[in-house]
């Protein structure tokens, strides 16, 4: 009940302030996760109720087409804190990104995607090394 109350005041908290998205994930693994993003913030919710994730991303500019993001993602039921360091390189109508994901204990998946803006819409289809494809919308509100 406690996530489900901070979730709805992020969302609410989200909407009310500008540069808001919301969005929604699906993956081949048979995982789907809901989102909303406010500036560097989001709160994602793993649709079968087994996970949420707050993320705090800072993205710092290498040159004219290439930023490396750096999110801090925090998994709330397993106590679990992730580092995802993501090497983005901007085309001028679409996105190509590679991340690593990883922790104080293990290395993860590594995932690569393409992120196309079209309009307040931006659509994404990646792949990582699970061999799981993701496909996701996220609006700009």
């Amino acid at each position: 009940m406690k996530h489900l109350l901070i979730g709805i005041l992020l969302l609410f908290t989200n909407l009310a302030f500008g540069q808001n998205k919301i969005g929604y994930e699906m993956r081949t693994n048979g995982k789907s996760y809901l989102a909303i993003q406010h500036k560097g913030f989001e709160l994602r919710h793993r649709t079968d109720l087994k996970e949420n994730r707050f993320t705090y991303r800072h993205d710092f500019k290498v040159d004219k087409h290439i930023v490396l993001s750096v999110p801090l993602h925090y998994k709330v039921e397993k106590e679990e804190p992730t580092l995802e360091p993501r090497l983005v390189y901007n085309f001028d109508k679409f996105k190509v990104w590679v991340q690593k994901e990883f922790n104080h204990i293990r290395w993860c998946n590594t995932a690569i995607a393409i992120d196309i803006p079209k309009g307040n819409v931006t659509y994404r289809i990646g792949w990582d090394d699970s061999n799981t494809f993701r496909f996701r919308t996220m609006i700009k509100l």
